[in-house]
């Protein structure tokens, strides 16, 4: 489900940063440059559809039982609260760790929400390394805010 939701939303995020679209779907979660964790869920109907339509793939394609539908749900929201809360809970070298390069960060997504561009992924970076679309100078921001 994680592999699942993340390239989905991949996917959508980056369409929903089109020039076309941004203004009408995404532009409203991104008027926090600076976001917190009130920010993780403050968006625009519209994208709140498109996020939900995740779940949709889930119930029609994944046999899961309720208790896995709520767990993941939790997980996801807690995750989501991480990416938005402005500051990075993982430990310094995290990102160059065999794992941790793969696993997306505060860091990671504070940066999208203050350059508009890359960084697009939310549990991982599997995406963005894959389309070239994690910015490069995220390692540096991330020993930056991992330094103290």
């Amino acid at each position: 489900m994680i592999l699942i939701h993340d390239t989905y939303f991949y996917w959508t995020h980056r369409l929903m940063h089109h020039k076309r679209l941004f203004k009408l779907f995404h532009l409203i979660h991104h008027k926090s440059t600076n976001p917190s964790p009130w920010a993780a869920y403050a968006f625009h109907p519209l994208e709140a559809v498109v996020e939900a339509g995740v779940f949709i793939v889930f119930l029609y394609c994944v046999p899961m039982h309720k208790l896995h539908f709520f767990i993941f749900f939790f997980f996801s929201i807690t995750y989501n609260i991480y990416g938005h809360l402005g500051f990075e809970l993982y430990p310094k070298n995290f990102n160059k760790s065999k794992i941790g390069k793969w696993i997306n960060t505060s860091v990671s997504h504070n940066q999208h929400h203050q350059f508009f561009k890359g960084n697009y992924g939310l549990y991982l970076l599997f995406w963005d390394r894959v389309m070239g679309t994690i910015r490069e100078d995220y390692d540096m921001s991330f020993e930056k805010a991992t330094i103290k």
